[in-house]
Order: C-alpha cells, then structure tokens, then sequence
C-alpha cells in the first residue's frame, strides 16, 4: 500500500473512532493518536462535516424513538408498516447508524417473529448504504447456532435498505450469569468464543463484544448479534490484510483494544481483547480498567493507561457478589492467568486465536495445566492429582510398596516354599498395579510437557520390579512373561523416532522391541487369548518394521508388518465380542492394515507398490469406520463401558486421520489431486474431534498443525493460494501455542522453520511479496542450516529445498539474476534425480516465472526450458490444476 493510502486509511479509522465522541471529549483522544499536522487538518475537516450534518438532522437533540413518534417522516419504518412479508411491530433498538424493530410475519404463510434492521433518515449516503450492504453480505455468509440468523433482506419503500434477522428472545449475557456458578459461566462463555472464532475463520472481526451485543435466549443458547462495524480480514489486501465493511461506530470504549483506541489496523486479536474484557466482567461483575470512569473519553484513557486489576486480587468492595472471598479464591491461578493473557496491550503477547484462548478455558474446567501459566513439574502435577485423586493416592502407595517390598521380597525367596508362596503374592500386586495404575496413569500423562519422559522412568520401575520377581517362580508363569513384554513394547515406541512424543533413542527402542519379540514369541501359543497381549505384540511387531524400513531392509519391514497383523488377526476369532479388550484389539488391527500399507506404499521408504498398498488404507479406514459403530452399540449395551468411550474414540479418531493423511500423501503422489483434498479433509475433522475430546493433549495438537501444513501445499497445487494461506497460517499458530507450553522442543521449532516455506509460498501466490520475504527468508536459513548437517542420503533432497527457496525469495524480490541463479540449479538438481516430478515441477516454476516477468531478452529462452520442464514433470505425474495452468503457455508435445 502507498504512504498516501496507509495515511488516509489511519485517518479514516481515527474519524471512525470519534464521530460518535461528543466533541468536547474528543481531544484527549486525538493527542494520543500524535498526528502529523497535515493529518490532524484532515481529521479536524472530517469531523467538522459530520457535526454540521448531524446538527442539521437534530440526531443529537431528540431520541430516535421519540423522532419517530413525533415526526410525519421521522423514522424509515412506523408499527404496522409491511416491509416484503414482514410487519413493524415496535422499536427496539438504535445504533449509530441503524435502528432495530420486532416484526411478525403477516404473509399468512406461517407465524414468525423477527428482527428488522433499517438505516437511520438522513444516514443514507452512499458510504452508509455501502457499509449496510456490507453488513447484510457478512451476516449472509455465517450460518452458526450462536450467531443471529439472517432470514431476509430487501428495500423499504423510501429506498432504504433492510435486513431481517431471527428475533432473539432473551437477555444480555451480563443479566444472564446473575445466578450461574463460575463453571456454568465459563460454559456459557465457551459458546460464545465458538461463534467468535467461526466468524474468523469466515474472515470476519466483529469488533464491537459487549453484554448489549451478546444475548442469552430462554434454553440458555447464546446468541451472538451486530455485525454493523465488523471487518473483513482479506486475504489479498497487501497491507495489513483487513478491508473496512464497518458503520460510524467503530469501537465501545469499556470494551475497547488498545489498538481500536488508537486508530490503529485491528485484527483477530482485537476481539480476543474485547472477549477478555467480557469475560472479566462475567466472573467479577465490573470491568478490568475503568471502573471509575465516567465518560468514553477517561474510559479510552483507561483502556490505553491502566493495567488490568488481577481478578483475585478485587477487594469485595469493588465487587457486588456476597459470596466473593470464595469466588476469587477459584480466580487465583489458572483464571487470572488466563484473563491477564487475553488483556495484554500488545496484540502479540494475548493468546494467537480465540480458539487457543477457548482450549485453555476448557483445560481448566476439565482439571488440566494450562498454556497460560508456566508447565513446572509441580503444577503439573498438581493438576494430574487433582484429577485422579484416588488413582494417585493408590499409585504413590503401591510404587512405595514396588521399591521397598521387591528387594526384600528377592532377598527372602531363597526359602523353599514360604518365599514362593510369597513372590507369588508380591508378583500379583506388582501385576495389578502395573495394569490398573502404571500403564493408565503413564497414559494420562504422556501428552503433557515432559509426559513421555515421566511415563518411560515409570515403565522402567514397573519393569525393574517384574523383572526382580520373576525368576523365582522359573518360567512358569507365562501370564507375567506376557506383561514384561507390554512394558518392552511401551518403550520401545517411547525411545522410536516417529512415534508421538518420541524421546528419540532409536538403539533402545529396538533393543526393548527385540525383547518384547523373544518374549511373545516364548509365550504367544497361551497367551493369544489375551486380547490386550495380542494387541501389544502387533504393535512390537510394527515398531521391528518401522527400524527395519529405517535400515532399508524394505522387504524385511513388510515381512515383520504382515506377521504383526496375523498375530492380531489371530487372536481376534479368539476374543469374546463386545469386551472392551476386544475393542481395543479391533483398533489394533485397523492399524496393522495401515501399518502395513505404509510399507508397501510409494513413499521412499516403502516397496513402491502404491496399488497395493491402497487396498489396504480403503481395508484400514473400513475397519475403523465399523470399529467407531461396534464400541456405540457396546456401550450402548453395557453401561459400564461408557465412561471409557471419550478415549476409545479419541485413539481410534486419531487412527482414522493417520489413515486418510497416509492416503492423501498417496494420491497426491500418484497425481489423484482431488482424491488427496477429500483425504487430507477427513483427516482434518477426525483430528478436530479427538481435539475437542482431549483439547489437553498437546500431541493431538501437533498431529493437527502437521496435517495443515500438508494441507497448505495440497491447496497450492489446487491453485487455492487463499485457503492455503488460511491452513498455513493456522498451522503456525498451533505451533505457537505449542512452543509456549514447551519452548525448547526440538520437534516442533523445526516444525516451525521447516513450514516457513509454505507460509511464503502462500503469500507470495497471493502477491503479498513483502509478507513473504521474512517467512521464504527463514527458510532459506533452515535449509541451509540442515544442509551442513545432511547425511549423503539427503543432500539432494536439502540443496532442492534451498534453491526452492532461494528462488520464491529472489522472486519476491524481483532480483532476476538470483533468480536465474536459483532456476540453474533446481534444473541441475532434477537432472540429477530423472524419476523425480517435484524436482522437475520446481525446475518448471522457476523457469516458468523468468518467462512471464523475467528481463524481456531472455523470456523465450526460459519458456522453452520450462516447458521442457514440464513435460518431463508431466510423465512423471500428471500435472496439478496450479502446474496445468502455469504450463498453458507450452504447445502440447
């Protein structure tokens, strides 16, 4: 955007902000906003103009109710009037631009009440009518059950514009927490954060959240109303991103960012403040800055000046509640953390989405540590205690009972029968614990910061114990064999790269798995009818495959992957129905199917048999569609199996997207581009829905932003640069949440660099070359970095990600001889792999854009070599809707 434009758009947002300020308040706010003196001339024009109009229409000396009682032609609509199939019944509201009836359906077709929103008389410049119009278009575009349905929309007979809206029967959300417990308010808040962040993945900041605007209907559903000076977030605007579709009323200043305050661009991140402010009064009952203040212009002050009061920190004097030293007391920590977040002054520092915000709320309400707050151990776990008071209390009693009674147990089992009798005894309380306790509570922590760590030293101690009691009973006891062999299987995908919060010790990995191997195997003919055994050695058996795919033995991996899902297989005809083992065993075998096809995939590491290994994704993605109906009916049958079916069905849904992501990356390398997108899609809502089930579990978290990222590319080769940009974006944030509950995780700040280039891709597609350069140019800095370190194996894969990316920068430069540069190489590298589509398709796109913009001597040179390119990419693979397009130029061969 030029100076010229940015400079009228800052001052078009600051008159926006102040038309609606009595003049005399105005300039304490003008001062704060420290214009230059040309600009402070314009603003003080503007706001000239609009005062004289509004005098001129006495809006400032009557109500607008009582002008429309008084006056002939006072109001746009009178009761009884019809506007279409709608009649005016009363006047219920007015806003700076806009005034609000209840009307009743009078077609006869069917009995209705509803909203009727017109324009104010005298508002109805072009500029209003055109910011009504928008506000019609954006209440069009969201259809959500917290949002205000729009139902209608026409032109009243003096021309002015109307919408109709569903009527909302209820009261604002202030009035309507009156009697709720704090968790009740929280839940009803929740609803809202809902219908907020819908509205900003459909690209839109309402930018005017208050009590007023949120309304709370008679069944308790929120219902979330006017979007007047909402702004929609454009994708292709090259400056701050946002477009104005708002009215004459930008701002509340009690709820107000600082940003809006200051006439500066909002974003996503002014209504995460607004809902902070919100919430703050829902919990408190009086607002975080301001308290005091009597007019707009000492609340904007305050908004700007005041840091937020730490909502347990209120004295009951600032408060209404008689029950407030016991409500703070549940604010201390978690909420206040939270709240402070939500209200920082700098738009970076509150929380990157409200979804974000929304997740720790729902942390906190389920017992779980919350980004907000630093994840020390202790805090940690304090929140796994308090939920699992009695688990943990048996635990920490029965780990005492493992580490003190087995030595003395080991020591007093070189007497005959009495020793004996007593390892056996000892041996089945280790067994229960390790079961009942060891294995679930290793479990619930595992997805936490530091959790795999903690669940891998449990597993050893559990390990130890049984290892320390066996061999006083010989090798009789198979049945405790069997559970030495689950614990050799639990960390051997502990220490296996790849596997979920892996601690990446690939050597003990296949040395606890080579264990587990000779044990099943020792055991398997009496213990297969144990469905959680039968489970685990399949799993042993994939991880044995996985180090063997690692090795290059591909033949060996499928070979260990076949007998892994035989042995599940097996034991299933074995395995009584509707038992929750064998529910757990059906998920085992949906995973040795896609285990299994991965093997046989084309994906560098498999057999390249890509036919065959779709047979067994479609048989794997089968087995766990049927899987999610068969644990329904169980638990639909036997009641004692519900409270275990939130876990069931949150492991089995993160299955189910391995499957459809496996499948996507499949299709897509064999060039099934919309086949890829319906894949990808499915893998995304089966991981939105495990997330809502277990929004604490931060791999489920990463698993998320890792199918966005892949996503995004998918999208650039639909030529969809905007929905890329979207899942890029959102990829990014969820890293960050990440990042903030774990800064040091090695995994995911690669993550983060590595996925730059998608970011820059997106908006460099997008002509947003200046947003690009910082995102192509970490990159470049990541690849370069793995350069140095990259095994032989993958150096042409990393210098092809460098000199990608080199070009994108050099091109969002427009630095042509770089760019010839980078295009040299990417040809000299795909020379180098002949049986490579990406490399020859990198070749082509940068040869393609020498062609179109490139220094005009050397445009045909480059466009033969890239069509060139092109075709060698195409008999490879066919050519994605984006390569299709770029490469129309060529003449078919």
């Amino acid at each position: 955007m030029s100076e010229s434009m940015a400079r009228w758009a800052r001052i078009k947002s600051l008159f926006e902000s102040l038309a609606e300020v009595p003049a005399s308040l105005r300039e304490p706010l003008i001062k704060a906003a420290e214009l230059e003196a040309t600009e402070l001339a314009e603003l003080s024009s503007l706001l000239a103009h609009h005062d004289r109009a509004a005098a001129a229409d006495a809006f400032m000396a009557e109500p607008a109710a009582q002008t429309l009682m008084d006056q002939e032609e006072g109001g746009a609509a009178v009761p009884g009037q019809r506007l279409g199939a709608w009649e005016i019944v009363r006047l219920i509201g007015a806003g700076g631009m806009g005034e609000v009836f209840e009307a009743r359906r009078a077609d006869g077709r069917f009995e209705g009440r509803a909203a009727i929103k017109l324009l104010k008389r005298g508002m109805d410049s072009a500029a209003v009518m055109q910011r009504f119009a928008l506000e019609r278009q954006a209440l069009a575009r969201l259809s959500h059950p917290h949002i205000a349905r729009l139902l209608d929309a026409g032109t009243a007979p003096a021309g002015v514009p109307y919408f109709v809206l569903e009527y909302v029967d209820g009261e604002a959300i202030s009035e309507a927490v009156q009697d709720l417990t704090l968790d009740e308010r929280l839940r009803l808040f929740l609803q809202l954060a809902d219908a907020v962040s819908y509205a900003h993945r459909n690209l839109l900041v309402h930018r005017d959240l208050k009590p007023g605007n949120v309304l709370v209907d008679r069944e308790g559903q929120v219902k979330l109303l006017d979007f007047g000076i909402a702004k929609a977030l454009d994708p292709l605007e090259c400056n701050d991103g946002q477009a104005t579709v708002g009215g004459q009323r930008p701002f509340t200043p009690n709820y107000a960012s600082p940003e809006q305050v200051r006439g500066e661009p909002v974003s996503t991140a002014t209504d995460i403040y607004s809902l902070g402010v919100l919430l703050y009064q829902l919990l408190t009952g009086t607002r975080p800055t301001g308290r005091n203040a009597s007019t707009p212009a000492e609340a904007a002050r305050c908004v700007l000046e005041d840091a937020p009061t730490k909502p347990s920190r209120l004295s009951p004097e600032e408060v209404s509640d008689p029950q407030w030293l016991q409500t703070r007391k549940k604010l201390s920590g978690d909420l206040d953390n939270i709240l402070l977040k939500t209200l920082e002054k700098e738009p970076e520092r509150r929380y990157s989405s409200v979804e974000a915000m929304a997740t720790d709320l729902r942390r906190y309400l389920e017992g779980y540590p919350v980004s907000a707050r630093p994840a020390s151990w202790h805090y940690r776990l304090a929140k796994q205690v308090s939920r699992n008071r009695l688990a943990s209390a048996a635990l920490a009693a029965s780990v005492l009972l493992l580490l003190g009674g087995s030595a003395a147990v080991a020591w007093k089992a070189r007497e005959a029968r009495q020793a004996q009798l007593l390892a056996e005894l000892r041996l089945k309380e280790v067994r229960r614990v390790t079961h009942e306790l060891v294995f679930s509570f290793g479990d619930s922590v595992e997805y936490l910061p530091g959790g795999m760590k903690i669940k891998a030293d449990l597993f050893k101690e559990a390990l130890a114990a049984l290892e320390r009691l066996q061999p006083t009973l010989g090798e009789s006891d198979e049945a405790a064999l069997a559970d030495i062999a689950e614990i050799h299987v639990r960390l051997a995908e502990a220490y296996t790269p790849d596997y979920p919060g892996t601690l990446n010790e690939p050597e003990k990995g296949l040395r606890h798995a080579d264990q587990a191997r000779l044990l099943i195997d020792k055991v398997w003919a009496s213990q297969k009818g144990n469905p959680v055994f039968a489970g685990y050695a399949s799993r042993a058996y994939m991880v044995l495959a996985g180090h063997a795919r690692e090795a290059g033995d591909k033949e060996k991996a499928v070979a260990l992957s076949r007998h892994g899902l035989a042995l599940v297989q097996e034991a299933v005809k074995l395995a009584p129905p509707n038992s929750t083992d064998t529910l757990l065993l059906h998920n085992a075998v949906t995973a040795g199917l896609q285990d299994l096809a991965v093997m046989l995939d084309d994906n560098g590491l498999g057999l390249g048999r890509p036919e065959e290994a779709m047979r067994y994704y479609i048989a794997a993605r089968e087995s766990g569609l049927k899987e999610l109906e068969m644990k329904a009916e169980a638990a639909r049958l036997d009641a004692k199996l519900r409270p275990e079916q939130t876990r069931f069905r949150a492991e089995l849904l993160q299955t189910l997207a391995v499957i459809n992501g496996s499948m996507a990356s499949s299709h897509q390398r064999r060039g099934d581009y919309e086949l890829a997108v319906k894949a990808r899609d499915e893998a995304m809502a089966h991981l939105r829905q495990a997330r809502q089930m277990h929004p604490e579990q931060l791999q489920l978290q990463a698993s998320t932003a890792a199918n966005l990222f892949l996503l995004a590319g998918l999208e650039l080769q639909m030529d969809r640069p905007e929905q890329a940009l979207k899942a890029s974006t959102e990829n990014h944030d969820l890293l960050a949440g990440l990042l903030a509950t774990d800064p040091k995780n090695a995994d995911w700040i690669d993550a983060r660099e590595y996925r730059a280039l998608a970011q820059g891709s997106a908006l460099l597609r997008l002509n947003r070359h200046a947003e690009a350069q910082p995102w192509l140019r970490r990159s470049v800095n990541y690849w370069r970095k793995e350069l140095v370190a990259s095994p032989p194996a993958a150096k042409l894969k990393h210098q092809r990600g460098l000199a990608l990316a080199e070009f994108r920068l050099e091109r969002s430069r427009a630095d042509w001889p770089a760019v010839a540069a980078a295009a040299e190489q990417l040809q000299t590298l795909a020379d180098a792999e002949p049986r490579n589509a990406d490399a020859y398709q990198a070749a082509a796109e940068a040869a393609q854009s020498l062609a179109s913009d490139g220094p005009s001597a050397s445009r045909a040179t480059w466009q033969q070599r890239a069509c060139q390119a092109w075709k060698e990419s195409a008999a490879l693979r066919p050519l994605s809707p984006w390569a299709r397009r770029q490469s129309g130029v060529c003449q078919p061969a």
